[in-house]
């Protein structure tokens, strides 16, 4: 399934939650996990800086969509990124 950056244009303006949050083993990674009003999911991923700021990976852009919050968490755990063995 390919990924791609959110079309800004069809999720500017929208609700919505935020499902669950994933953490790298480390906890130097995380991934909040977004459901949408309009029914997609995304990922926002976040890098660790220092304390407890994270910052956004991708310039605030998200990943996605997935299917469902599971399809988006399997994907993630996947990912040598969130699992530390790339940066």
């Amino acid at each position: 399934m390919p990924m791609t950056e959110t079309p800004k244009a069809s999720l500017q303006g929208q609700e919505y939650h935020s499902a669950f949050k994933l953490y790298s083993k480390d906890g130097e990674r995380a991934a909040d996990i977004l459901e949408f009003q309009n029914g997609e999911i995304y990922i926002d991923e976040q890098e660790w800086v220092e304390g407890t700021t994270f910052k956004n990976r991708h310039s605030g852009r998200l990943v996605g969509p997935f299917a469902s919050s599971a399809v988006a968490e399997n994907f993630m755990v996947a990912t040598p990124w969130f699992s530390g063995s790339q940066s």
